[in-house]
């Protein structure tokens, strides 16, 4: 037996000594009362301080918002608790989502990568902490003046604290050409050429490019295709019956949907980038590898790989730049009672969430079929969350401050990313003196309320705009998003 082992683990590893008091267990099963409570539980990132709170039904966020289906897992350390389908795997509506249905898991595929990065480890006898190169056969690390002493290694890797490039994959449309591994990592597809920009094991720096080189890693060590190896060592041991690299699967399978709702060409993106990007799978299948990683942090005979191997996944690498927010292919988040490991993902028109509560042993996973499923996922989440007091994705209240016609009228029209060519966005006044804000290219379309003077939140994502003006004359010169991103003020 091996029920609650990871929870001490975790807890040792991950919030700086001495066990925290442990938060009551996870429920053996989910009354139809309280599934229902958790479907009509929904309620946006935002709420305005003078409203009536709400709650609303799954059913009508999703078709308020655009996403066809959405799928959910709850689990705790042996056993799926409560899995259910939402919706179409299509805009059409002709197939319902149902737990079978397989959905791109998108950067969750990095947790799985790692663990099977870790059989290889395990079974070859490969060091961690040695320079990658030396186990790469097929394509090498290309030297600079930043790995000239210090070395990319399996670790520094997984952590991505390398100092590797690219972040992430846009994918490609069926009809494109696409670039096999070897030259996504050489820049012949739509990334750039994989390079060393930092120090390895300087700082942390998420690099999807990075868990390419692991992918070139465990075909050069094994001498299989990655997904066959991830099919023999990792899905089909842990009974991960509905989950493939294949990047063409066939069956019941969701496909991709835009911003308006419409699917994407070819129905979804294929990734090359199959480690970190690559595996379709359901949420009651992520469980099954939650499972597998427990097994494996508790010491149970048969697991996968050692404790010492899976212990090691979930400490924080503790570098700068974020390096205490993951390990060895999971995101850490919380703390004491809401610590978890897991991992989100997005992939073009895929949008997924998991989370593992170890002192809780309960689980969550989260999987939707559209650019705007990340709103829909995080209000699921929410209500989840509020049920079990995960503290997920905690709803903020913000007093709605009046802005006058002209006021508003001021700030529409047209605005550009600098050296962004044809990027532009429109500026324009909604429903209930809403500024609405839309992304021309990809139809993301924000409805923002001013809770400051020129600040204004979007009440269903938390994402929020600056207005920016000339310090002398006081015109409007651009935006300025959350993350720092500026928009300038197209003229004329």
């Amino acid at each position: 037996m091996y029920r609650g082992i990871g929870c001490a683990v975790f807890s040792i590893v991950c919030c700086g000594g001495a066990l925290a008091q442990v938060a009551p267990a996870s429920p053996a099963s989910l009354s139809a009362v309280e599934i229902t409570s958790i479907e009509n539980g929904l309620t946006p990132r935002v709420v305005l301080a003078d409203e009536t709170r709400k709650t609303y039904d799954i059913n009508d966020r999703m078709a308020l918002l655009g996403v066809p289906g959405v799928s959910v897992a709850i689990f705790d350390d042996r056993h799926v608790i409560w899995a259910k389908g939402y919706g179409s795997t299509d805009s059409r509506r002709l197939q319902r989502v149902d737990v079978h249905t397989r959905f791109q898991a998108a950067s969750i595929s990095k947790s799985v990568t790692a663990f099977a990065v870790m059989t290889l480890v395990q079974s070859k006898g490969l060091n961690l902490d040695r320079d990658v190169n030396d186990y790469l056969r097929t394509w090498k690390v290309p030297s600079s003046e930043p790995n000239r002493t210090e070395k990319v290694t399996i670790r520094r890797l997984l952590s991505h604290t390398a100092g590797l490039n690219v972040g992430g994959f846009a994918g490609y449309e069926r009809t494109q050409t696409i670039p096999d591994a070897i030259g996504v990592l050489n820049g012949k597809g739509n990334s750039p050429a994989l390079r060393v920009e930092a120090v390895p094991g300087s700082r942390y720096s998420y690099s999807g490019g990075g868990y390419v080189v692991l992918q070139k890693l465990i075909e050069d060590q094994s001498g299989m295709p990655f997904g066959r190896y991830l099919q023999q060592h990792v899905l089909t041991p842990l009974h991960m019956v509905d989950s493939t690299f294949d990047s063409y699967p066939e069956g019941n399978v969701s496909l991709a949907h835009q911003f308006d709702g419409q699917p994407f060409p070819g129905g979804w993106h294929v990734y090359p980038e199959l480690a970190p990007a690559g595996l379709w799978t359901t949420p009651s299948d992520i469980a099954k590898f939650c499972f597998g990683m427990l097994r494996a942090l508790s010491g149970a005979k048969g697991a996968l790989i050692s404790r010492s191997l899976a212990e090691q996944m979930i400490q924080p690498s503790g570098k700068p730049g974020g390096g205490d927010g993951y390990g060895l292919g999971f995101e850490l988040r919380g703390k004491d009672a809401t610590a978890s490991f897991g991992h989100g993902g997005s992939n073009a028109g895929f949008k997924s969430e998991l989370f593992y509560f170890p002192q809780r042993r309960l689980g969550v996973v989260l999987m939707t079929n559209s650019e705007n499923g990340r709103v829909v996922r995080n209000e699921l989440a929410r209500a989840i969350s509020n049920k079990f007091a995960l503290g997920l994705f905690p709803t903020r209240a913000v007093t709605r401050i009046p802005v006058s016609a002209d006021a508003l009228a001021a700030i529409t029209g047209r605005y550009q990313y600098p050296g962004a060519k044809n990027y532009f966005f429109d500026a324009t006044v909604g429903p209930d003196d809403e500024l609405v804000l839309k992304d021309l290219t990809t139809g993301k379309t924000n409805h923002l309320v001013a809770f400051d003077r020129d600040k204004f939140i979007d009440r269903y994502t938390g994402e929020g705009i600056t207005v920016t003006r000339d310090a002398a004359t006081g015109e409007i010169t651009g935006l300025l998003d959350n993350d720092g991103d500026a928009l300038l003020r197209v003229k004329g």
